[in-house]
């Protein structure tokens, strides 16, 4: 599956959640969007929308995956149906016109849970709908835009959507954007920089500093599904800010196909700041260090989660402008 880079991502909007106890997996596609009204009413819509996902979200941008090409098409009770990979997707697509219908299918090989979702579209059942259907039982109407969960699955469930127009509505074409597939867990380390002896707990303020560096850390992180298997296609927010006034670092990763992305985070090195309380480390005899730090603070964001996502934790980091040795002895 194709990504684009950060030029083509689209803005993401997080609805209200809800949770069903079924069984599902997750997947996430996404194709371009072709966005042709003729008709002045669904252009208004449309404009409506964008001019509030704006707003909404203007934070968030996402890294646009294409579906359809390297999947396969399958026929499911007489109709044609995208089969889509063992992931998230984030699908991307166009409706031909106001009759026609896109098909999407995942199975969930493990039991896993699943996430449907339709980021960012108010206009969500007024232009286009999305119905829903778990492992053969019936056709549901997606009622709202947050993201919704299917739990309780069991291995080789499958999980079935349809796009189609509203009732009334009328089009020539209608673009659309769906997230659906396992439903993506996420956890994440950012390392202190390589070789560096970290101040203590205790000595600075605030007493503890998660991460501590001159010039770069390690961002590591992992996705997986609700079965601990690792996960391509999530979507990490990423926010760096290494001390209080330096330019905020933003970055949008998504997972590869092991589940993992990796960076490693460079900034400017700080010239002066407050001092830490001196402390002695032993190694070829008593080294008593002092260092001066600021403080700034790091976070992250389980994107295509939306309002079902944790709540954002901003961790302080240790900008380390200064280190001096001021005393060394031999015992």
């Amino acid at each position: 599956m194709n990504m684009m880079g950060l030029s083509d991502y689209v803005r993401l909007v997080s609805g209200k959640g809800a949770l069903h106890k079924i069984n599902n997996k997750e997947v996430i596609m996404n194709k371009r969007w072709n966005w042709f009204y003729p008709a002045f009413l669904c252009g208004c819509l449309w404009a409506f929308s964008g001019h509030a996902l704006a707003q909404a979200q203007g934070a968030f941008q996402l890294p646009v995956s294409t579906a359809g090409q390297e999947q396969q098409v399958q026929e499911i009770d007489g109709e044609a149906f995208t089969v889509l990979s063992d992931r998230i997707h984030q699908i991307e697509q166009t409706l031909q016109s106001d009759t026609s219908v896109d098909r999407y299918s995942f199975t969930a090989i493990r039991g896993q849970d699943v996430l449907l979702a339709t980021p960012g579209l108010s206009v969500l059942n007024r232009v286009w709908k999305v119905e829903y259907q778990v492992d053969g039982g019936e056709w549901t109407l997606k009622k709202y835009n947050g993201p919704e969960a299917f739990r309780g699955l069991t291995p080789g469930a499958r999980v079935n959507i349809r796009v189609m127009a509203s009732d009334g509505a009328r089009f020539d074409k209608a673009g659309y954007r769906i997230v659906f597939g396992s439903y993506p867990h996420m956890r994440y380390d950012l390392h202190d920089e390589e070789g560096l002896l970290k101040i203590p707990y205790g000595l600075t303020d605030p007493p503890f500093l998660a991460t501590q560096a001159f010039t770069k850390a390690l961002l590591e992180g992992t996705f997986t599904d609700s079965k601990a298997y690792p996960l391509e296609g999530g979507v990490m927010n990423f926010e760096l800010e290494p001390h209080r006034g330096l330019k905020k670092i933003t970055k949008i990763f998504t997972s590869d196909a092991t589940g993992r992305i990796s960076e490693l985070m460079e900034f400017d090195r700080c010239e002066s700041g407050k001092y830490a309380g001196n402390f002695v480390h032993k190694h070829n005899g008593r080294n008593t260090w002092s260092t001066q730090y600021l403080v700034g603070k790091y976070s992250a964001v389980n994107v295509l989660l939306g309002s079902m996502a944790d709540k954002t934790h901003e961790y302080d980091f240790g900008h380390i402008c200064k280190r001096t040795l001021i005393n060394w002895s031999r015992n």
